[in-house]
């Protein structure tokens, strides 16, 4: 077998959310697992949030069912642990690298952990966020002495205080586990706590099939009250600053002045900015729709209806756009927010368009160009679809992190592996 590995199916314990709402780390796992199961990978999942344990055909998601005042005591076992050999040893190291209240907290998840790890022993270990998923990860991949793999969505960025409280920790996964993020940009951000480790960029891909068009753009606009000729513009996210929706209501007023028939639609997860997106529709006469709360199923009807996508991402962490790569996939051009990783997706004046982050001038005028040139965007429309099809396609993305657990996997196999170090 590859990597000396014995007859017996790997088994990989997934520390993350689960199952999906808007994109993030729950869609990917989603859309993750079917890939892992068919290569052969018993799969579990361990979800912290609260639920019921779900299965389906080589996979378990096991929630941490404990109720607020278990969770909170939960690292009291520890001592009882002692009865298996290095064990207490082996959790309690992680108390010299991190501050006591992310200790005590992985203490407790580590108590679940260690149960489903009992009963299926892992092959590997793969966590998401290096300050939430991958301190109880690193645990029990010390403890089963397996590898480690942790990527970070840019929480360096959005959270470097806390990112150098743990800075001792962090290091430690540098010289222990294998590091991936999504973009060149996420991979970087290890240098604001002056380290340089090696990353792997892996992208997190879209179900180009999903998104290819269907014919139901009229059906969808006349739902929203729009007719053919309109042009729309559509957000996609959660209803918060961060998704840059801010910008988007700020920016309305020049989109609707310059192009007569603009239109625009914003459809996404509840949030703080609801009230004020609310209000905006109501005093637009029609011409903007607010839509709360758009199952994921129907998001490519939206997509497939609009002429244009607003991706506006507030912050350096967006290590990238899932809505930029499914409005591509759709075949819309993107006017998304010069940020992060998201020049890393959208390619310029080629599948869309950037713009600085937090200016609505800036987007409004963008916006207000390819709503007014159907040619232009159309185009752009076709080459984001080629772009996506190449480089972000979920069958490619999915095959090169599954690829990347078998490689880690074989390493720690091989006789010549050297250890933990991958």
């Amino acid at each position: 077998m590859e990597g000396g590995k014995s007859e017996r199916s790997r088994t990989v314990l997934l520390i993350g959310n689960y199952p999906p709402p808007f994109g993030g780390v729950p869609k990917h796992l989603a859309e993750l697992v079917p890939t892992l199961v068919a290569a052969g990978w018993t799969t579990h999942i361990f979800s912290p949030g609260r639920g019921d344990d779900l299965s389906g055909p080589g996979f378990v998601v096991h929630r941490d069912r404990r109720g607020p005042v278990h969770r909170r005591v939960g690292f009291l076992p520890l001592p009882l642990w002692a009865g298996r050999p290095g064990v207490a040893a082996r959790v309690r190291t992680f108390r010299r690298m991190m501050p006591a209240r992310t200790w005590l907290r992985a203490l407790s998840l580590f108590a679940v952990a260690d149960h489903i790890g009992r009963r299926h022993p892992p092959d590997l270990v793969a966590a998401y966020n290096l300050l939430f998923g991958a301190p109880v990860a690193a645990m029990v991949a010390s403890v089963y002495e397996v590898p480690l793999i942790v990527t970070n969505f840019g929480e360096i960025y959005s959270h470097e205080p806390q990112a150098r409280a743990h800075r001792r920790f962090i290091e430690h996964l540098t010289r222990t586990a294998t590091l991936t993020t999504l973009s060149r940009h996420c991979a970087e951000s290890y240098h604001a706590l002056d380290l340089s480790p090696p990353v792997e960029v892996l992208p997190y891909g879209v179900d180009t099939r999903r998104f290819a068009e269907r014919g139901t753009a009229l059906l969808v606009r006349r739902e929203l009250g729009f007719e053919a000729e309109d042009r729309i513009a559509l957000f996609v996210g959660r209803l918060i600053p961060d998704m840059g929706l801010d910008t988007v209501l700020r920016a309305t007023p020049g989109i609707l002045g310059s192009v007569e028939r603009a239109r625009i639609v914003v459809a996404g997860a509840d949030g703080a900015l609801r009230t004020h997106a609310a209000e905006v529709a109501a005093a637009s006469d029609g011409r903007v729709r607010l839509v709360v709360d758009v199952p994921e199923a129907d998001l490519p009807r939206y997509l497939w209806a609009a002429d244009v996508l607003m991706a506006p991402t507030q912050g350096r962490r967006a290590c990238g756009s899932l809505a930029a790569l499914e409005a591509m996939a759709a075949g819309r051009p993107v006017v998304a927010a010069n940020v992060g990783g998201i020049p890393e997706i959208v390619a310029d004046h080629d599948t869309g368009i950037l713009v600085p982050p937090g200016n609505p001038a800036a987007l409004a005028t963008a916006v207000a160009s390819l709503l007014a040139d159907p040619a232009r965007a159309s185009e752009m429309g076709r080459r984001g679809v080629a772009r996506v099809r190449a480089l972000f396609d979920i069958r490619t993305t999915n095959a090169a992190i599954e690829h990347l657990f078998r490689r880690v996997t074989a390493r720690r196999s091989s006789p010549d592996s050297p250890g933990a170090r991958h």
